[in-house]
């Protein structure tokens, strides 16, 4: 028997080429179960990374289809080892299969209380760890809002920004159903809400707001990196995140510790509950007003976007890799891991003033519903070093309430010349950027 790990595929893509990779680095195969693509070119372009694939009937895995690719596998002499799922809609599966099959992963109650938005704030302003009033959206009833507050609405479950947006007005609530059903009709990313299409509304937290980039092995929190979101922009029922770079320029080096500290005390608040390992992409702002730092969500999976090779360029290691690592490490194999951990951290290297490298990546973002009819970015100075177009031209756009990604491009920059690279580039992707709609 040939030892494998089981992709968990939706509709056919991944993140092929990083994935594959990471599991060469351990040096076994990679087979995966895809559910049905929307066109057989999309599944072929994924194929030639894989050892083997079985593909549903359905648009959407489900726990049976999991269950019946390890036997097909079996059969065809693989034993799986280990379930790997970079897309969110399928972390509870593979979460699931891994505590079957003995790979190291972090719990299913673990996994379900993060990605239930309303549940996680209950239970960190339960444990002291949060100020932030919070109201689950029942349909037919206006919550009581403090008018002296500013609210917040967002989904239970989150995807992309989904319908994420500042509450101007209460009455602005009766769209909800309208959005429900966008999120339902969504066949891209549908899987990810997992039939929950609920809404909270909280306390907007006033401030800047950053992501951690963490890894978590047996309860040990280890800060990779962090970004802070230099441009967001809030449109009428979305959230778009034009421009991240890391290290953050906008808070003292003191504070961002502070802020590491805050997070790491949050995670040892859900550690009962099994999250123990893997990659973390936690969401925190500095609520100025209240000189306090809060938790936006936790998601348990590496950043998308180009976090990833963001974090690759500050600190050598990737999340692929280690996330493929960690499923399969032998105990014996654990205290060089949390070593590696710590000398590559951006966090360690502010702690102790050492040297940090830099980058700053952007994306670019499309108006729902619409075809493109033209795309493309050429600068003829300073072109990105990573340059990822998600369209081309034909494509009509999906017609929801979400950020709908067209292009993310990174520079390396330098770290002691941010606010100076920051503007530069800003101004250089939006004269560079073209796209025309039909």
């Amino acid at each position: 028997m040939k030892r494998a790990v089981l992709l968990l595929m939706h509709q056919g893509k991944s993140y092929m080429e990083q994935i594959a990779e990471a599991v060469a680095g351990v040096g076994v195969d990679l087979v995966a179960v895809s559910s049905r693509p929307k066109s057989p070119e999309v599944l072929e372009a994924s194929r030639r990374y894989l050892a083997d694939c079985v593909v549903t009937e359905e648009s959407e895995l489900q726990s049976g289809d999991v269950e019946k690719a390890v036997r097909e596998f079996a059969d065809r002499g693989y034993r799986i080892e280990a379930a790997f799922a970079s897309f969110e809609g399928y972390r509870l599966l593979m979460s699931e299969l891994n505590e079957r099959l003995g790979a190291r992963d972090s719990a299913v109650p673990a996994l379900r209380l993060c990605l239930d938005k309303f549940e996680l704030r209950r239970h960190l302003f339960a444990e002291g760890l949060s100020e932030v009033r919070g109201h689950r959206i029942t349909p037919g009833v206006t919550p009581e809002l403090d008018p002296a507050a500013r609210w917040f609405v967002k989904p239970v479950r989150g995807a992309a920004s989904f319908a994420a947006f500042l509450l101007e007005d209460v009455e602005d609530l009766a769209e909800l159903p309208a959005i429900q059903e966008q999120m339902r009709a969504d066949q891209a990313m549908r899987a990810i809400f997992m039939d929950r299409y609920d809404f909270l509304v909280e306390e907007y937290v006033e401030g800047p707001e950053f992501s951690f980039e963490t890894f978590v092995l047996d309860g040990r929190v280890h800060h990779l990196c962090v970004h802070e979101k230099a441009r967001v922009e809030r449109l009428e029922r979305t959230t778009l995140e034009g421009m991240s770079v890391s290290p953050p320029v906008s808070l003292d080096r003191e504070l961002l510790l502070e802020g590491a500290d805050f997070v790491t005390e949050c995670l040892a608040a859900l550690k009962g509950y099994g999250l123990t390992t893997g990659p973390l992409h936690i969401e925190v702002k500095y609520w100025e007003a209240k000189r306090r730092w809060e938790i936006i969500e936790i998601n348990t999976r590496m950043g998308g976007s180009l976090i990833d090779p963001s974090v690759r360029t500050v600190t050598g290691l990737s999340s692929f890799d280690l996330w493929i690592e960690a499923l399969l490490l032998p105990d014996g194999e654990r205290d060089a891991f949390h070593e590696r951990l710590t000398r590559a951290s951006q966090l360690e290297a502010l702690r102790t003033g050492s040297p940090t490298r830099a980058t700053v990546f952007l994306s670019k973002y499309g108006e729902k519903g619409r075809t493109i009819d033209e795309i493309r970015f050429e600068p003829p100075t300073r072109p990105p070093r990573i340059l990822r177009v998600h369209v081309a031209e034909g494509t009509e756009l999906e017609a929801s309430d979400r950020a709908i990604c067209l292009m993310d491009a990174l520079w390396d920059v330098a770290a002691d010349d941010l606010d100076a690279e920051i503007a530069f580039l800003d101004r250089h992707a939006t004269e560079h950027f073209h796209i025309r709609y039909r």
